[in-house]
């Protein structure tokens, strides 16, 4: 069920990255003078269909590329695209800042694509949740263990710390809703294959490190189809002789 739930909505997010790059081709080649051909209907459909902050960047990057692919310049589009940008909700600096990374020739996914280190928390939560620990993870924790990944005992040694700390207060029963909500945001949110690469390793490492069983298997392995991360790319680590129990 969770699978189906995020598999839709990841569904429903590229069926609006693909209309708003039909959308850019229509409008780059309307006659100068003609307005936008698309009403509220399709903005409101947009918005449904698009998770707000970094995909609706994604959205717009994509329009505007498409729109600027043969001359470099929107032309007939530059209105609509304006209109679309506002209706996305997006703010004049992230459309100027879209604009220069094009004409730099940077891909749209990596203008809109969020810190790494967001990743990386959002993979390291959805493990404690298989755990049943429901904790959000403060950015000195995300570092901590992201620089400890490496060295199996040592990440144990912090999960463990971790664990004790948030044992109380923080217990959940299988908390699915909230795994849930945590892989369809990881599912949804624009990143880089390198950067998915590192929270992959970094999930699979860490549920290593508090004490692997089915549950966390199974998530690790719905994590990576989320993630679109084959796993010749990312083999899971073996723990040292010295660092096993």
């Amino acid at each position: 069920m969770i699978r189906t739930d995020i598999l839709k909505a990841c569904e429903a997010r590229d069926s609006a990255l693909f209309d708003v790059a039909l959308l850019a081709e229509r409008l780059s080649r309307t006659p100068r003078g003609q307005g936008a051909l698309e009403g509220e209907a399709l903005y409101a459909s947009l918005r449904a269909r698009l998770p707000e902050g970094p995909n609706r960047l994604l959205a717009f990057g994509l329009a505007l590329r498409t729109a600027t692919a043969d001359s470099g310049h929107p032309g007939a589009a530059e209105l609509p695209l304006a209109q679309l940008s506002r209706e996305l909700g997006l703010t004049p600096a992230q459309v100027r800042d879209m604009r220069r990374g094009l004409a730099d020739g940077v891909s749209p996914l990596v203008l809109a694509a969020e810190p790494a280190s967001l990743l990386h928390a959002r993979v390291l939560e959805a493990v404690l949740l298989t755990a049943g620990l429901e904790v959000r993870l403060t950015e000195a924790e995300v570092t901590a263990l992201g620089r400890a990944q490496e060295d199996m005992a040592h990440l144990r040694e912090l999960a463990g710390q971790l664990l004790c700390r948030n044992a109380f207060g923080a217990q959940a029963a299988w908390p699915l809703d909230s795994l849930r909500q945590q892989l369809t945001a990881l599912a949804l949110a624009p990143s880089t294959l390198v950067h998915r690469q590192e929270a992959w390793r970094l999930a699979v490492r860490f549920s290593h490190a508090i004490g692997q069983d089915l549950a966390q298997q199974l998530v690790l392995d719905l994590m990576r189809e989320l993630l679109h991360v084959d796993a010749m790319e990312c083999p899971r680590p073996t723990a040292p002789a010295s660092s096993r129990t």
